[in-house]
């Protein structure tokens, strides 16, 4: 069995806040984090809204566990993800990641709408890329094309500006968004030499040790990104370097109830505290049929000590 070189947790939108790295990187072993997509509009981006959104910057950038996090930012810009990007490594950061890659409709002309623009990738690719000090760790994070993915060969080629560190690739189109049924990780195994050299990351539906492997094989890539399938089992990362199992769903409940403490100690409105564990809970309900029948009930719960509670006693009930 081929042991991956690198498992990276995944910049995931709306999910993959500060407690949720906190809490995912002391169970995964991930070699690496990224923080939330940043968006860069027409000024460089203040310090306080760095610090805001990665709080990790005052802790010389890594998770609690001592987890490195890599600042992902989304623009348009050249100049002002340039200078944003600089004044990140200013404030610690010793990686930086352009999202070439997020789909959502709500993200106009960024992400991956830039996949139609791959003379505009290049060029703010090499902007970041002279403006930083050659130290910071630099990679780019984009899919196989908007609608095609034939487009991959000129997007990889846009991007592999010289000093570039990484390639992360979503093995779909931003077309194709999520389906499973359009999973092509046989294209990012023919990218290696549009890449120039360049290490290219797979990433898309790496689930457990046997997809992980199927990916590797497909791919030619021995450093992987992990998505949502790590709320699912928070372990994932240490099942796919290390061989082990998953956690049991008594264990998972266990970080359910801790979520509760880290969000408070992260200043979360108390309203959207129980909105936050319940979306992790419905992610773990995915792995198995006893825990999708204890969210049936959970997810009923309107009250914070309550939910306390319930998760107590299923967790006394599982021991």
């Amino acid at each position: 069995m081929t042991v991956p070189e690198k498992v990276y947790l995944a910049p995931m939108e709306g999910v993959c806040d500060p407690p949720l790295r906190h809490m995912l990187c002391a169970q995964g072993c991930y070699d690496e984090c990224f923080s939330e997509f940043i968006r860069v509009t027409d000024v460089p981006l203040p310090a306080k809204t760095l610090l805001r959104e990665v709080p990790e910057l005052k802790e010389d950038c890594c998770t609690a566990d001592g987890t490195p996090v890599r600042v992902q930012l989304l623009g348009d810009n050249a100049e002002m993800m340039a200078a944003s990007a600089q004044r990140a490594a200013a404030l610690g950061a010793r990686g930086i990641d352009l999202n070439f890659g997020c789909p959502s409709r709500f993200v106009h002309h960024a992400g991956a709408m830039l996949l139609r623009e791959p003379e505009l990738i290049r060029r703010i690719t090499a902007t970041v890329r002279e403006t930083l000090d050659q130290s910071i760790f630099l990679s780019v994070k984009m899919r196989l094309g908007f609608a095609d993915p034939a487009e991959a060969p000129d997007l990889v080629r846009a991007a592999a500006v010289p000093g570039l560190n990484e390639i992360i690739i979503h093995a779909r189109t931003r077309k194709e968004l999520y389906r499973k049924d359009s999973l092509h990780w046989d294209v990012i195994g023919t990218l290696h030499e549009a890449a120039s050299g360049i290490p290219l990351v797979a990433n898309g539906d790496i689930v457990d040790a046997e997809s992980a492997q199927h990916c590797m094989e497909q791919t030619g890539c021995t450093r992987l990104m992990a998505g949502r399938a790590a709320l699912t089992e928070p372990n994932l990362g240490r099942m796919l370097k290390q061989g082990a199992a998953p956690l049991p769903l008594q264990e998972k409940l266990k970080l359910a109830l801790s979520l509760f403490t880290l969000l408070d100690q992260y200043h979360f409105a108390v309203k959207s505290q129980l909105d936050r564990v319940k979306q992790f809970l419905g992610f773990v309900r995915r792995s198995d049929a006893q825990a999708a029948e204890f969210f049936a009930e959970f997810c009923r719960v309107n009250e914070i000590e309550a939910a306390k509670r319930q998760l107590t006693e299923k967790i006394e009930a599982l021991a």
